[in-house]
């Protein structure tokens, strides 16, 4: 775990106990029986997983009168036998043990890391899929799409045509209604749960704290991404292949929002890259970019290609597809246009000119997929599917440590921002003083006038502070509630609990509530006395007159 602030020992401890109790199935470690296999990160084991996703020591083998037992050591990132989360089983031969991004086959009483070809087989099979809405409605008729390790793909066609749609099945967040989406042999929707890591997604909203450097934004993800296990320095060698991969080295200690829109579209596929997943998705990415930009990203989805991961890129742009080994052009319904390679294009569409294309495609995309199917000799049978989507349990991270790292993120986001801190500094003195210019004698809030009509000086002060408090604690929260959306969806996506995002929010606006309320009713205190009424906490009057600007302001 990461260095947060120092604290008593015994204040950390009783914390870590206190979380402990709440997750019972976390706490304490499985005792390894004599004679045991053991399977994880550290080089101790006797089956040893190289991957970021594992854990040290993520589980073990022993036998049982049953047969030969694998059991979970209570890891971050789970077990999986044939696609299914376990913390035991009963392994008979031939199953495929998941560990991180690893594949291992149970052959002979022990397991063996499954072949590269074994693996990999077809890399991105899309098989024939549908995808219906209510009122039988089609977004998707029978597309397939066939993308191996090594390779580029572009998805292309017009607005609403089923891009999106279909992007959003591939990476399992939508399951077909018909036809069957396979990854490195995996079903990817019926075996969910162990494939999510092996996918990479990057929506077309940059999902990066533009207030952050680069190394900052990459470290904190770091810390909720990989195992609580992995130590500082494995987290900042991690980090530092990631940013070495992308050349985005120099550009380390760059904040987010001084970079080119290339760059930060480089940082956001940074992130992805983290887990080191062998299939990566990007929805939009040149966005926005003009074609210097644009030309840039696309050769760096051929380098990130080129690495040996499957990429697909779903773009409107149509400048640079020609550094992609196929393009699937999807017409309006959801229809096949064209697939294959872009040198085939003229061929199949009688033209190179994109503009042509799309139009002839859009004004019947129903004689557009037939002459493709001519072409291609499809079967129009497509398999039945496995069950529907299951986004599956996400990996299982301390939540106290998910909260001490957003607890962290969030103070720095906050400092990091100079306007903005010197913006929130200011505003409990301004309220503060806006208080005092209520005329009247001291001490400024003594009992008010029970027979009095009209509102009295305290009740002016007391009015003036409440709104304050509501100003001030709305200007610390407006800005995380709209601005932070598509990157807490993404964090959730990856296994961000929601529940240590939001008290560790809470609990970092109210430290920073109630430092605005001292000084408001600091200021408040010299410039109109202390309050004469019968105080209500502790035997204090001005205690009792900060409870309610706090209480407000919170």
């Amino acid at each position: 775990m990461a260095p947060s602030a120092a604290k008593p020992p015994e204040v950390a401890n009783l914390a870590t106990k206190m979380f402990q109790a709440l997750l019972p199935s976390r706490s304490g470690a499985i005792q390894k029986p004599v004679g045991s296999l053991t399977l994880g990160r550290a080089t101790d084991n006797d089956i040893v997983i190289q991957d970021v996703l594992a854990s040290r020591h993520h589980a073990f083998l022993t036998q049982t009168p049953l047969g030969t037992e694998i059991r979970d050591s209570h890891s971050v990132n789970g077990t999986f036998v044939n696609g299914v989360r376990v913390g035991s089983a009963v392994l008979t031969e031939g199953d495929v043990v998941t560990i991180g991004n690893v594949d291992l086959v149970f052959t002979r009483g022990t397991l063996v890391r499954r072949t590269e070809a074994a693996t990999r087989t077809g890399g991105l099979e899309v098989n024939s899929v549908c995808y219906t809405v209510d009122h039988g409605k089609q977004l998707l008729d029978h597309i397939s799409l066939t993308a191996r390790p090594g390779t580029l793909t572009a998805i292309i066609g017009g607005s609403g045509a089923g891009k999106t749609t279909l992007s959003r099945l591939i990476v399992g967040y939508t399951s077909p209604t018909s036809g069957v989406v396979t990854f490195e042999g995996h079903d990817i929707h019926a075996e969910y749960a162990s494939m999510r890591s092996r996918i990479g997604m990057v929506p077309q909203d940059d999902v990066v704290h533009r207030q952050l450097t680069v190394n900052q934004a990459l470290n904190y993800a770091a810390e909720l991404r990989l195992p609580p296990d992995t130590s500082k320095a494995e987290r900042a060698r991690v980090v530092a292949q990631v940013l070495e991969e992308l050349d985005m080295t120099k550009h380390a200690e760059t904040r987010v929002d001084k970079l080119s829109g290339g760059q930060r579209k480089r940082a956001s596929v940074a992130l992805e890259l983290l887990t080191q997943p062998s299939l990566l998705l990007l929805d939009e990415p040149t966005s926005g970019l003009d074609p210097a930009l644009d030309r840039q990203v696309m050769l760096m989805l051929r380098q990130l290609a080129d690495a040996g991961r499957v990429v697909l890129v779903v773009t409107h742009s149509v400048s640079y597809l020609d550094v992609c080994d196929q393009i699937l052009l999807v017409a309006p319904g959801g229809k096949t246009a064209f697939c294959g390679p872009p040198d085939q294009v003229e061929a199949a569409m009688g033209t190179r000119n994109w503009a042509d294309i799309f139009a002839k495609v859009g004004a019947d995309p129903d004689e557009a997929n037939r002459r493709f199917k001519e072409r291609n000799q499809q079967s129009s049978q497509p398999p039945s599917p496995q069950s529907p989507a299951d986004l599956g349990d996400p990996p299982q991270t301390d939540l106290l440590r998910q909260l001490s790292t957003i607890a962290r993120r969030q103070v720095r986001l906050v400092i990091s921002d100079r306007g903005y801190t010197i913006f929130l500094a200011i505003l409990p003195f301004l309220i503060g003083a806006l208080s005092l210019t209520v005329k009247g004698p001291k001490p400024g809030l003594g009992p008010a006038d029970p027979l009095g009509i009209a509102p009295t000086q305290p009740q002016y002060i007391m009015v003036l502070l409440n709104i304050g408090a509501v100003f001030m604690g709305t200007a610390l929260t407006i800005r995380d509630l709209i601005g932070e959306r598509p990157i807490f969806r993404r964090e959730q996506a990856v296994g961000l609990s929601t529940t240590a995002y939001l008290l560790a929010k809470i609990a970092v606006f109210c430290v920073f509530a109630t430092a605005q309320a001292a000084v408001a009713t600091v200021i408040v205190r010299l410039g109109k006395g202390a309050p004469t009424a019968h105080p209500q906490f502790f035997g204090n009057s001005t205690f009792s007159l900060f409870v309610t600007v706090a209480g407000t302001c919170v």
